[in-house]
């Protein structure tokens, strides 16, 4: 993401300021065709095989701990479907559904996580001790998802292990959230502080940590009600794989899509970036605005529809 073409992060400070072509009467404006059409380029490159591969060896070689790490939690889905796949359960109602989730949104997390570190201006033990706080409090939630999961199909009541289990679950949840604050807060610094040169990028992560932070909120909501269903018990029933409730209010909806503000975000303005030719930086900033306005708006209206008690596809109906 803070990365040009053939470049490095060393090498694009030398380079100075890039070349912005403002748009003229031939882009029609913001949502004109060539506007889009540039867009969807942009996007076709950003994800053909070649450079996908070129970003997975650059991520790897830049930070393996958080790269690798991803690449575990990512291979750890196989195994929990294969645990699925050999119970009794359904796709709806396997016990393993929970941790699978968790690991793909992990997953994710820990890269992006990575690329924002990699556009701070850090010390090297700052930078190691966010990757291993990271690292270590993902690894002990897994653990505690998993091996709740375990329990609950074998069944029976709760014991004094599983109230433990639920309290580590919390308090990595916690750990990961202080490390997102401060993130946040180092991004919120001078922009000389960081080693992005792009101001719009600077401004889809600091906007999209902030989404971020109010997803936590919600998880952290929930974990205080107890539920996150709203009008029934959890556990009815709900969408196939995402379980999110058919019947009920669900505050999972909002809580996810928050939390992958900080994908959706920067993603679209790197896309941006990648365009050609460049819009110029005043409408990148405006675009990264907008969508980040979409964004929390979409997180609202989820969250109050749960609140109420209202399914996520009511409106459907």
């Amino acid at each position: 993401m803070t990365y040009l073409r053939g470049t490095t992060l060393d090498q694009q400070e030398v380079t100075g300021s890039l070349e912005t072509i403002t748009l003229g009467n031939a882009w029609a404006g913001p949502l004109g065709i060539a506007w889009i059409a540039a867009f969807i380029n942009s996007a076709k490159a950003t994800f053909a095989p070649a450079n996908v591969m070129q970003f997975v060896r650059s991520l790897d070689a830049t930070d393996p701990l958080l790269s690798r790490f991803g690449w575990v939690l990512a291979a750890s889905v196989a195994v929990l479907s294969g645990l699925m796949i050999s119970g009794s359960h359904t796709l709806a109602t396997s016990a393993w559904i929970k941790p699978m989730k968790f690991s793909v949104s992990f997953a994710t997390f820990v890269w992006t996580i990575s690329l924002f570190l990699s556009a701070l201006d850090l010390s090297s033990w700052q930078r190691k001790l966010a990757r291993y706080a990271i690292v270590g409090s993902i690894t002990l939630e897994m653990a505690s998802l998993i091996v709740t999961a375990a329990r609950s199909i074998q069944g029976g009541a709760l014991t004094k292990f599983d109230v433990m289990t639920a309290q580590a679950t919390s308090a990595m949840i916690s750990v990961v959230t202080a490390v997102s604050v401060w993130l946040l807060a180092m991004f919120l610094r001078s922009p000389q502080s960081t080693l992005l040169i792009d101001r719009a990028q600077l401004l889809a992560i600091r906007l999209s940590m902030g989404i971020f932070l109010a997803g936590n909120a919600i998880g952290g909501y929930m974990l205080a009600r107890g539920s996150h269903t709203v009008g029934a018990a959890d556990g009815g029933q709900g969408l196939p794989f995402l379980n999110w409730s058919t019947v009920a209010g669900d505050l999972r909806i909002a809580h996810f899509i928050a939390l992958h503000a900080i994908q959706i975000v920067p993603l679209f303005t790197w896309l941006l970036w990648q365009m050609t030719p460049r819009p110029s930086l005043k409408y990148r900033k405006r675009a990264v605005v907008i969508v980040s306005a979409l964004v929390t708006l979409v997180v609202s209206a989820t969250f109050i529809q749960a609140a109420i008690g209202k399914p996520f596809l009511s409106f459907l109906r």
